[in-house]
């Protein structure tokens, strides 16, 4: 068998905690990923250790990093996106990672980087972005289209068809009906209910939802 991938997590807050409880239920099943550390800018967590895991550096000393693979592990999309940048001249491989517990039809398509937490569900003709995030129990309906850094809370709904731009977030419960597009940036609230096509960089709430 091959040796496990060297791998990173860009973030160590509480999304990284429930990345490194995914990436250890994965090689449970099979020795896939060294888990290495995790990397942040938050100066407290220089040299500690989180779930007695080490934090080795911050993203500055990852871009001097070489043969290693990452996750961005940063539940808001856009702080991921500017991470990204900062790594787009460095070899690092960004890690597509996937539960056990979710079932990825042939016919749906995932950036790099994406993450899949339990019970996600997207369904066919499905297409998601690099460095996406899909929270515990979302679901995503047929030829709906997340872009890069989309962000869904456990629990979200995206009917068929919707077009999440990028670094979208949809908050938990959230529900986005068919055929809506969302702008880049735009952020609907908990529990909201999307019937009609949101701008660009709002806060969207309320059901229906509204943006503010």
């Amino acid at each position: 068998m091959p040796d496990p991938t060297p791998l990173l997590l860009v973030g160590a807050g509480g999304f990284g905690r429930e990345v490194a409880a995914l990436v250890e239920t994965l090689n449970q099943q099979a020795l896939t990923w060294n888990l290495r550390g995790f990397v942040d800018d938050d100066p407290a967590l220089r040299d500690a250790t989180v779930m007695e895991i080490p934090v080795r550096g911050d993203v500055d000393w990852l871009t001097r990093q070489t043969d290693l693979s990452v996750s961005l592990t940063i539940g808001d999309g856009s702080a991921r996106r500017a991470v990204a940048d900062r790594l787009t001249a460095t070899d690092l491989q960004p890690a597509t990672l996937v539960h056990p517990t979710v079932s990825v039809h042939r016919t749906v398509r995932l950036g790099p980087g994406t993450i899949l937490c339990q019970g996600a569900a997207p369904t066919v003709d499905v297409q998601i972005g690099p460095h996406a995030v899909l929270d515990q129990h979302c679901t995503v309906g047929h030829d709906a289209v997340l872009d890069a850094f989309v962000s869904l809370r456990p629990g979200a709904r995206i009917s068929g068809s919707a077009h999440l731009e990028q670094a979208v977030t949809v908050g938990a419960g959230a529900v986005v009906l068919p055929d809506v597009t969302i702008g880049a940036g735009t952020t609907v609230g908990a529990g909201a209910v999307v019937t009609e096509d949101l701008p660009p960089d709002c806060t969207a709430v309320g059901r229906p939802a509204r943006p503010q």
